[in-house]
């Protein structure tokens, strides 16, 4: 627990950090609320369900990305994507893409802004590697899937049967 202090624009929370001898912090996170859920709203729910999904898989598979920094890349990624406000349909291609989007940042970067505050959004290791095997990965999904396959899960392995 961590205690804090509502600023006097209602808005803001200040809150002490102890590290290098101690300072205060300010955060801001019914803007940065505020920004997911515009973008949420005006992508039919998909900066939602891709920022769920993306958690799912930095958990699954270990990767060294804050939730914060998921909805920050994931806030980035979705702006301009082509499919963005398309139904469940497009959803693997919509993570497949993601992890395209996320093994192409930049190595060296160490923050982000953070949508609505502005804050820094810092990375806490290397993810590009883990999000290059996801999207191969989804590719070739999406090759088996065209010929005429479907994948069936299996703990640690992915069998291919036909449809037929």
């Amino acid at each position: 627990m961590l205690p804090v202090f509502e600023n006097k624009d209602s808005d803001s929370f200040t809150y002490p950090n102890a590290n290098d001898g101690g300072s205060w912090k300010v955060c801001n996170p019914r803007a940065e609320i505020a920004a997911i859920s515009k973008r949420s709203e005006a992508t039919n729910k998909n900066m939602k369900y891709l920022a769920r999904m993306s958690r799912v898989w930095c958990k699954h598979c270990d990767v060294p990305m804050s939730g914060m920094l998921v909805d920050t890349l994931g806030y980035q990624f979705i702006e301009n994507y082509q499919y963005r406000d398309k139904s469940f349909v497009y959803h693997d291609w919509m993570m497949r893409d993601f992890f395209d989007f996320l093994s192409k940042q930049d190595q060296k970067q160490t923050y982000w802004r953070a949508p609505g505050s502005g804050s820094s959004v810092t990375r806490k290791g290397v993810f590009g590697f883990k999000a290059r095997s996801a999207y191969l990965r989804a590719c070739e999904a999406s090759r088996i899937y065209l010929k005429g396959f479907s994948l069936i899960g299996r703990p640690h392995s992915r069998l291919a049967t036909s449809n037929a």
